[in-house]
């Protein structure tokens, strides 16, 4: 069985390729949004309140999200979240400016973007984890770890190109319009509804946030995946400086080194993909957490350019393996009956790790590199440690029951 045979599911196709669109816009406005209020705006103290308006509001409200999915057509809502980052990111570009007013139209437009963001997050592993056969779900893991990596390589590189060819101001504007383009391929998509159900109640929100807290495997995947995280947003904001101060290149190499770990996260995504099968889970995201630690212990060890690549190399591969072991792990122990909600809030708190890790990381910047280092290594061995605590015999027990 190869990855055409995922492909050839022609929602599940669709799907991919609006993610990927969705995914490469999300990052493109995170870097063109900065840029612009920085360069174009000149108030960089608004720049991490926008950050942070963007991102925050929908990790808070996953658990809303997720259960009001129940029972609806979640590739539309999927293509409305797109449609309205759109809209935001269009408002941004053509009527955000300086002074007070301006600067609130924006803090607004920038909430706006994030409210409906776990529509966008949880369709397509909404789908892959309800709908598509189970013979499939680790190829598709596979790909959707690898259209993450392809947009986190591709998406400052656009943006960059974006803000050289139409300026701070219209660069948020286009992207905009990429963010549309989503929504379109998303409502191509047909309707899909994975699970019965429809009316949110408070009881459904409250129940998916417990299922994730009581749930031992979903519990730790949480732990796992947040500390990891945490560990790549410090390393994130420190990889300027200790690249310039460190290893003495010019800041280029930032974007050199981070596409040398996003091509090896693309090649390790698609051969855990093609491998994983029921039980192996657990090994791979062991092993993903142990090339966090070498990766980052590399990086305080080395300080020519052959230690840089050789550092984040296992940083990258570390991504696909951890991120294809939760995914996997994850799909065999949601609960049998409004699992959307529980995907959701599962979701929002693994990714509310990154802007955590980013936040501490700014913090950090005046202490130096060495000490963002010190606490990104920190919080891989926490992630590390849980990682070997994940409960074995539950993790069987539900694996064996998908």
């Amino acid at each position: 069985m190869s990855y055409w045979d995922v492909l050839k599911d022609q929602r599940f196709a669709r799907l991919a390729v609006s993610t990927l669109v969705g995914r490469v816009g999300q990052v493109m406005f995170d870097v063109t949004l900065v840029i612009f209020i920085v360069a174009d705006l000149r108030e960089p103290s608004a720049a991490g309140v926008a950050v942070l308006l963007a991102t925050l509001p929908g990790l808070v409200l996953s658990p809303f999200s997720g259960s009001f999915l129940q029972g609806r057509n979640v590739t539309g809502w999927m293509a409305a979240d797109y449609a309205i980052k759109g809209l935001a990111a269009m408002g941004i570009g053509l009527a955000a400016s300086t002074g007070p007013s301006g600067l609130w139209l924006l803090y607004g437009l920038a909430l706006l973007s994030s409210i409906t963001s776990a529509f966008g997050n949880v369709a397509m592993r909404s789908y892959i984890s309800f709908a598509l056969a189970a013979r499939l779900r680790g190829r598709a893991n596979g790909l959707d770890s690898t259209l993450s990596a392809v947009s986190d390589m591709a998406g400052p590189a656009l943006a960059g190109l974006a803000v050289i060819v139409f300026g701070g101001r219209m660069s948020v504007a286009a992207v905009g319009a990429v963010l549309m383009f989503a929504a379109v391929v998303a409502l191509s998509c047909g309707r899909s509804i994975h699970e019965p159900g429809g009316g949110m109640q408070l009881r459904d929100v409250v129940n998916a946030m417990r299922e994730v807290w009581v749930q031992p495997v979903l519990r730790q995947l949480s732990g796992v995946y947040f500390f990891y995280q945490v560990a790549i947003g410090i390393l994130v904001v420190a990889s300027p400086l200790l690249i310039t101060a460190r290893y003495n290149l010019d800041v280029s190499w930032v974007g050199i080194s981070w596409s040398v770990a996003g091509a090896a996260g693309i090649i390790a995504s698609l051969v855990a993909g093609h491998y994983v099968t029921s039980g192996v889970e657990r090994r791979l995201m062991f092993a993903g957490a142990v090339l966090t630690v070498i990766g980052l212990v590399g990086l305080f060890t080395f300080t020519n350019v052959p230690g840089l690549i050789a550092a984040f190399v296992p940083l990258g591969i570390a991504v696909g393996l951890l991120d294809v072991g939760l995914l996997t792990l994850r799909q065999a122990v949601l609960p049998k009956v409004r699992a959307t909600g529980t995907l959701a809030v599962s979701s929002s708190i693994n990714l509310a790790g990154y802007p955590a890790g980013a936040t501490l990381g700014g913090l950090l910047s005046e202490r130096g590199a060495d000490s963002q280092l010190g606490a990104a290594l920190a919080f891989a061995v926490m992630a590390l440690v849980m990682c070997k605590w994940l409960p074995r015999d539950v993790a069987k027990k539900e694996t064996a029951k998908a």
